[in-house]
């Protein structure tokens, strides 16, 4: 039973911090990024933490308050949000989102998860969490401005930052062009960057 406790302690922590992450998403921009759908996600964390809390209480244990690894994509949306916009603070929930449908999916292989809890999580928060990144797609393509590459040829002139926005550090060295950095780079140099730095993301 202490194994279950801490595998739903785990599933609360993320969710606590999904709240905050939106929290903060929304105070940055508010209406700018499609509001109400980010407070309705919101609300949706908000209830799931609420069900693994009473599950908790209901095998006996007591609920974390601590945040769990969402606190790193909530400072990701910190950063994100001052110097990148909205399409990189939306791009940081959309992953912070899949990560916690792999800890639902991961809870539901453990053999001490309990069975009504895994029925919880099959039956309502996994669901419930799946729905919640094709509504941050949505926003992501209203969010990103396209250019043309003679355009960001003509603002990395200016001074504009070149990012290749592969993940694969692989892909980004088949696909640099002249004076881009990768991703990874990208994201080392985010403290340092200026507020007001213009950046241009590309894939091929």
């Amino acid at each position: 039973m202490i194994a279950a406790i801490s595998t739903l302690n785990s599933l609360l922590r993320g969710e606590l911090a999904a709240v905050q992450t939106y929290d903060q998403a929304l105070a940055k921009f508010g209406d700018a990024i499609g509001a109400p759908q980010l407070r309705h996600i919101q609300g949706e964390h908000r209830d799931a933490a609420e069900a693994l809390r009473r599950h908790i209480h209901e095998h006996g244990g007591n609920p974390d308050k601590t945040l769990g690894l969402w606190g790193a994509f909530a400072r990701m949306v910190e950063g994100a949000a001052t110097i990148l916009g909205a399409g990189a603070t939306l791009k940081a929930l959309k992953e912070g989102e899949e990560h916690g449908i792999k800890q639902y999916e991961a809870a539901m292989e453990e053999k001490d998860c309990p069975h009504d809890c895994k029925a919880l999580i099959s039956a309502q928060l996994l669901p419930q969490a799946r729905t919640h990144v094709p509504v941050l797609d949505r926003l992501l393509a209203g969010a990103v401005e396209r250019i043309s590459a003679h355009e960001a040829r003509r603002q990395q002139a200016a001074g504009a930052l070149l990012v290749c926005a592969y993940e694969s550090e692989e892909k980004c060295r088949q696909h640099g062009l002249d004076g881009s950095i990768s991703l990874e780079t990208f994201k080392s140099r985010l403290n340092s960057l200026r507020k007001d730095q213009e950046l241009i993301f590309y894939c091929a």
